[in-house]
């Protein structure tokens, strides 16, 4: 492997990720002076609120937390901050809870208790802080009257396995959780509330986020039913039981916008792949490539979107195009992987190796596609490289990148062939970023 271009990449991926470091993008949107914040020119004096309260929860929420405890100072009464198992820290004054993701389980059940129980004491004279980062969705969960947490995890992960899109996947979680889709707002009416997020999703959707815990929903029952069928979901009866009476409108719809809930509430969107991107892109002009950003909303099978990459290194590579070398074409986004095999991956490492495939004995060519929360499926990585080299590395000690592929199990061929990227939990979480870079012979 060009350990040039790796060692490139590795610091384009620092930095970015330093760019979209939580507690930064808070103290870069909140600012405090005397009794008073600001937040995008939006002022709120402290001093007229009777309680503070913070509620933060995603795999950013502790350094969240820890720049709000900061701005806040004395005004905050108390707060909960609630993260991925591994992903704990020590706040002054919040209380921190571990739950788990991408899947939820019983501790999600009982953050999502203590998190109604909080707001049922609060009233219109208090201002709640939500910090709401990626993750955020399996974290917090409160199924609904009849739902088990067992229903949800069955559903979640048949559509995971699928190949369901972010979106696609909180429509349904919305409608199975009493927070989502705006249920946190109503839960924290009539207390003023102020959100502060951090993207992981394409496009920067607010209902889409963490699903959308505290904005107005736009999806329906209607959608969710569509979803189930077009992925041939098998549901529990309890699941299809409250599908059923949505359907037919005997069980609520998640709130809509216009509803009061959402009169006293306000978003704030502090940071995204965009930013990481634009960061990115910058230190690779300082380290002398021309630099190039494609898409912060790329999306699709993973392995498919790898052959586009490809395509870009070998159209570099013959022709220069579209910039002369050497270069650095950036992206970012969430693809998906269609699970047919029984192996260990994610959909960075699944990219890599498909691009690996691709370019097999291209020299000069590198691509990094890596999650920047520090996880890549359900490994202990962030994501790997891939080169010219990757195909033969692996025929070297008798591996078959193909069959490998085909069997969803990039993380062991990574393993043994040295290209995967170990961050650790980097505590920020804006989708996934990729680079390929190209250099001069």
């Amino acid at each position: 492997m060009n350990e040039k271009l790796r060692t490139d990449a590795s610091s384009l991926l620092s930095g970015a990720i330093a760019a979209v470091e939580p507690s930064a993008c808070v103290h870069r949107a909140v600012k405090k002076k005397d009794t008073c914040i600001s937040i995008n020119d939006r002022l709120y004096d402290l001093s007229l609120y009777e309680k503070i309260y913070v509620i933060a929860f995603g795999k950013a929420a502790i350094p969240m937390s820890m720049a709000i405890e900061d701005i806040l100072g004395d005004y905050l009464k108390e707060g909960i901050a609630i993260t991925k198992h591994g992903f704990e820290g020590q706040l002054r004054k919040m209380k921190v809870y571990e739950a788990g993701h991408p899947m939820p389980d019983e501790y999600s059940v009982d953050s999502g208790r203590m998190v109604r129980d909080l707001l049922e004491n609060t009233g219109e004279k208090d201002l709640i802080f939500f910090l709401i980062s990626g993750g955020g969705s399996a974290l917090v969960t409160l199924p609904r009257k009849g739902i088990s947490i067992t229903d949800i995890i069955k559903v979640t992960d048949g559509l995971m396995r699928a190949g369901a899109t972010i979106d696609e996947l909180n429509t349904v979680r919305k409608h199975l959780c009493s927070i989502k889709g705006g249920g946190l707002s109503k839960m924290a009416y009539p207390s003023e509330s102020v959100s502060l997020i951090l993207s992981d999703v394409v496009g920067d959707p607010l209902d889409v986020i963490a699903s959308g815990p505290t904005v107005a929903d736009t999806s329906t029952f209607g959608e969710f039913n569509d979803i189930v069928k077009r992925y041939e979901i098998k549901i529990s009866p309890a699941v299809e039981g409250l599908l059923e009476d949505g359907l037919e409108g005997v069980v609520e719809e998640t709130p809509k916008h216009g509803e009061p809930i959402f009169e006293r509430t306000s978003h704030y969107l502090i940071g995204n792949n965009a930013l990481a991107l634009k960061e990115a892109e910058k230190k690779a002009s300082e380290l002398g490539y021309n630099t190039m950003v494609l898409s912060s909303s790329i999306v699709g099978e993973a392995r498919e979107v790898a052959k586009v990459f490809a395509a870009i290194a070998r159209e570099e590579r013959s022709r220069e195009k579209p910039m002369p070398l050497p270069v650095c074409i950036l992206a970012g986004g969430e693809t998906t992987v269609n699970m047919k095999g029984k192996g260990i991956g994610g959909r960075c490492q699944e990219m890599a190796l498909s691009f690996g495939i691709e370019v097999s004995g291209l020299e000069g060519v590198l691509l990094l596609a890596a999650g920047t929360d520090g996880n890549d499926g359900s490994t202990d990585s962030a994501g790997a490289f891939a080169d010219g080299d990757t195909l033969q590395n692996g025929k070297d000690l008798q591996l078959d990148a193909r069959n490998e592929l085909y069997n969803n199990n990039s993380n062991a061929y990574f393993r043994e062939t040295g290209g995967l990227i170990l961050t650790g939990p980097t505590g920020t979480n804006v989708m996934d970023i990729y680079m390929v870079l190209v250099d001069r012979f």
